[in-house]
């Protein structure tokens, strides 16, 4: 870990005045570190230097400073998001800063989507899971598995069902990865994801059309925005409707399919942990159940953090002996997954526990942006999961199909088998 510091540091000294190659670059590299090493870099970071500024770039890793970050949006703005996602949508939520804008789309938003949604859509989400787990006849890839059921629950609760399951798992795949994860700036992810932008958009638009002149009124998301429309200065026209299912459908199918994965792995790298899972699932006790998902997500989450760019000089931790400056225009890695193992808060980090108090999770960040899938995630990522922890005889494929493959931050491979 201290050669990664040393690394960052000579890279600084190589590019000079190239701040954007030096971005770049320490992202690519903390990023590659963070997914073969994530405890030993974080604890070391936290140790050392848990405010790094090098550069043009900000690593933070102490708990309260992670949080401090994210909650405090007037200082650290999502604007490294913005271009990228109006390029591939439009002006979405989480490409906006707090602004009358932002607070109108996601209050209508939430207005059409609300906190009821989920609970009364937990059976659908358990009925797809199991079905796919029984028709795959006792071996099946999670990553397959946790895609496909959120492309289905998507299309019951928006009412935008793709083309098909594949083609829209792919583009909101396709996109994801040149919105959130191209900090190298991969001119092949770009360029897939201005392929597949124009046909998700005009696919999402067609949906619209068909849903409006039908005049068929679905108690769906796509039908209450279609009904807010009654009453035009308080409602989205149709290319903002399109523009926000867009945002909502790209941030929802590749989250849900990369943190159920990663959180089925740490399981099933825990004999406990997955016997504990495996008898709350037997039991419905969906409420343990979720302990457990939760408790596996902690120690390995679908992202190691967050990046926000300081749009004011603020000094970070002010008042400690670690308190550091962060320029203005300086990019910052917000590291929840470091927070989350800062012993200073977290009781015990390194341990597989259940009875964690909600505060010691920042799976879905904190603040402005705090995810606005939650709820529903709250719900479906245990369900997911449910049907596999109830089969007799689970385990990992021989070989390399059931060790944990990924891409860019994305699971591509973990099969398991089971008894039929």
């Amino acid at each position: 870990m201290m050669s990664l510091l040393d690394e960052i540091r000579d890279l600084a000294r190589e590019v000079g005045d190239d701040v954007e190659g030096f971005v770049r670059r320490t992202a690519k590299k903390l990023f590659e570190e963070a997914a073969e090493h994530p405890q030993h870099v974080f604890a070391v970071l936290r140790a050392v230097s848990p405010i790094l500024v090098a550069h043009g770039f900000a690593i933070v890793t102490r708990y309260d400073d992670v949080v401090e970050v994210l909650e405090h949006d007037e200082a650290f703005s999502v604007s490294p998001y913005t271009a990228k996602m109006r390029a591939v949508a439009g002006d979405f939520i989480l490409g906006m800063d707090d602004s009358p804008e932002y607070e109108r789309d996601v209050s209508i938003l939430r207005l059409a989507a609300p906190r009821t949604d989920p609970p009364a859509l937990a059976a659908y989400v358990y009925e797809q899971a199991e079905a796919l787990v029984s028709e795959a006849g006792g071996r099946i890839d999670v990553v397959d598995l946790a895609a496909r059921v959120p492309a289905r629950v998507m299309a019951r609760w928006f009412g935008t069902p793709g083309p098909d399951e594949r083609a829209i798992v792919d583009w909101t795949l396709a996109l994801f990865a040149e919105i959130f994860l191209n900090l190298q700036g991969d001119e092949d992810i770009t360029r897939r994801a201005s392929e597949v932008a124009p046909s998700m958009r005009e696919h999402l638009d067609e949906v619209i059309r068909r849903r409006k002149s039908s005049g068929t009124r679905s108690d769906d998301v796509l039908g209450r925005l279609i009904a807010m429309q009654e009453v035009p200065d308080t409602a989205l026209t149709d290319e903002q409707i399109r523009t926000n299912f867009v945002g909502l459908i790209v941030g929802f199918i590749p989250t849900v399919m990369t943190s159920t994965t990663y959180a089925f792995d740490a399981l099933l790298d825990r004999p406990d942990a997955l016997a504990g899972a495996r008898e709350a699932a037997l039991t419905d006790d969906d409420d343990g159940l979720r302990t457990y998902v939760w408790e596996a997500m902690r120690l390995n989450p679908q992202a190691p953090g967050l990046i926000r760019r300081a749009s004011t000089d603020y000094v970070l931790a002010e008042g400690t002996r670690r308190a550091k400056r962060i320029p203005a225009g300086t990019l910052t890695f917000a590291a929840t997954q470091s927070a989350m193992l800062d012993g200073d808060v977290v009781d015990d980090p390194g341990d597989f526990r259940t009875d964690r108090p909600a505060h010691d999770y920042l799976h879905f960040g904190t603040g402005l942006h705090e995810c606005f899938g939650r709820f529903m995630n709250e719900v479906q990522i245990p369900l997911i999961l449910k049907p596999l922890l109830r089969r007799r005889g689970l385990r990992r494929a021989e070989g390399d199909d059931g060790k944990l493959a990924r891409t860019l931050q994305y699971p591509t491979r973990l099969v398991v088998e089971y008894d039929t």
